[in-house]
């Protein structure tokens, strides 16, 4: 495109001649049929597509050369420069005068509406640079928005953007002094760089301050337009304007994150101290009186059921803080298969009967159920989770209830009880890292079970969720996608 444009001066030169020339060969066998005013509006026609097209220059040299083949083509004698009639001699000079003004004109309006052209462009470029730069969340990606924009507009190459920090490491084609003038200055500099190439350098200063300096080559018709130099440094505020947004939303997200970490921290603390700590010291108070022998023998076993309680809650909270670990991590994966829902809820029953042989749980199966692809030892876990989860916040003797049956293309298993339910406001609260239902509680447990079940209903397409009974209690829901079942009659002839 550049070089169209450098070459577009002397094809307008060479049109304004050899079109002028070709039109008069072509019509002066027609010299005496066609009047000579319509014959001086085709030449000023002519000249008006010249200016139209080529601009001022073309565009005179048209209207001059128009008025030579005018006058030696058609005013009479013809084939002659010689004009003998002073009506002719005015004529011809009448015009020329009008193809010089109307080129005049043209060619300015031209001009005009180039520069029109040219702002629009500008502007819809900065709007695109603009919204490009809005999306920007990191120093790094507005740097490379804004060298993209640059190199695509063909305004300049090597474009950098020196950060404060990094101006005393400067290297060619800039110096540590030339970075530290331009911010002194506050204005665009530059230093040659050799055939026609200069590096410039210009502030990049938002309302906080300077967040950089703009590094980039640009030629020297480039330094020595007053339009494009406006140009770049209206560039240059729109992606000062960003670095500084950047910035601050980078040192936001800082701050997100360590605060984060610290209410993390504290709630690892605050679990361990309470939930641990407290059952361990009753461990080691219980298994003393039985060593020392203080315990009568009728609470003998009493205490060593309650030593084993104790011990197998402590063991049930490290498990889930290890599990917790790993799926924070992702370092798990699924090993599905086709298993029977049955079995995987027996398999929990069975724990739950050996850790709470007294307590009553009801289940309410639908018959016929399909097999659902899942990992059964993660999903074991997740129903472990919520049947303890029940037990803990249910009255000693209350019963728990499990449903299960099919809805539309899910199993939904529900895990109800008759505790005192939950705070509606922190519903969805409770499947987060460390939540409870209640902040201080008697119950032991650390806030690990229900996001642990969560992370894994969700890896297996699944949603969990959670109500109020009507009446007095709770109850948590888990859906898993059922698929498409294999036939197992069909797999078994195969086999």
């Amino acid at each position: 495109m550049r070089n169209i444009k450098q070459w577009m001066p002397a094809v307008g030169y060479s049109w304004a001649v050899l079109g002028t020339a070709l039109g008069s060969l072509l019509l002066s066998p027609l010299h005496n049929l066609v009047d000579l005013s319509n014959v001086a509006l085709l030449y000023v026609l002519a000249v008006v597509l010249v200016a139209v097209t080529y601009g001022r220059g073309p565009a005179v040299l048209s209207a001059l050369f128009s008025s030579l083949c005018y006058a030696y083509f058609f005013v009479p004698p013809h084939f002659s420069l010689a004009i003998t009639e002073a009506q002719y001699l005015l004529a011809t000079v009448i015009m020329l005068g009008v193809a010089l003004m109307v080129g005049h004109l043209t060619s300015r309006l031209k001009r005009h509406a180039d520069y029109a052209d040219q702002k629009s462009t500008e502007s819809t470029k900065l709007y695109e640079l603009s919204q490009a730069l809005a999306s920007a969340t990191t120093p790094d990606s507005v740097i490379a928005l804004a060298g993209r924009f640059f190199i695509d507009a063909r305004l300049a190459r090597q474009v950098r953007v020196f950060l404060p920090d990094e101006f005393e490491a400067a290297e060619d084609p800039v110096t540590p002094a030339l970075l530290k003038k331009c911010v002194d200055y506050g204005q665009l500099l530059s230093r040659p760089l050799g055939a026609g190439h200069f590096y410039a350098v210009m502030p990049l200063t938002a309302a906080s301050g300077v967040q950089g300096v703009l590094g980039l080559e640009v030629e020297a018709q480039v330094l020595g337009s007053e339009q494009a130099v406006e140009y770049i440094e209206t560039v240059a505020s729109v992606i000062a304007v960003a670095m500084e947004r950047s910035f601050f939303a980078a040192k936001a997200r800082e701050t997100e994150i360590k605060h984060a970490a610290e209410a993390l921290r504290s709630s690892i603390l605050s679990a361990l101290s309470h939930d641990l700590r407290t059952p361990l010291t009753a461990l080691v108070g219980m298994a003393e009186a039985l060593a020392l022998g203080k315990a009568p023998v009728e609470r003998q076993k009493p205490l060593l059921e309650a030593i084993r309680n104790q011990a197998l809650s402590i063991s049930q909270q490290m498990t889930n803080l290890l599990d917790m670990a790993k799926l924070s991590a992702g370092k798990f994966e699924l090993n599905s298969d086709w298993q029977p829902i049955e079995e995987v809820l027996g398999a929990t029953l069975q724990q739950a009967e050996f850790q709470w042989p007294s307590r009553k749980i009801r289940v309410s199966m639908e018959p016929d159920l399909p097999p659902v692809n899942i990992d059964a030892v993660l999903i074991e876990r997740v129903l472990w989770n919520l049947v303890e989860n029940a037990i803990k916040y249910s009255p000693d003797h209350a019963e728990i209830e499990i449903g299960v049956k099919r809805s539309d293309e899910h199993i939904e298993i529900n895990v109800c009880d008759h505790g005192s339910g939950i705070d509606l406001s922190r519903r969805e609260a409770l499947f987060e890292v460390f939540q409870r239902g209640k902040v201080e509680s008697e119950v032991p447990g650390v806030g690990l079970g229900l996001s642990i079940a969560k992370t894994i209903v969700e890896a297996h397409g699944g949603r969990i969720s959670a109500r109020n009974r009507n009446g007095r209690g709770s109850c948590f829901q888990i859906q898993l996608p059922l698929g498409n079942p294999p036939v197992f009659d069909e797999m078994d002839d195969r086999e």
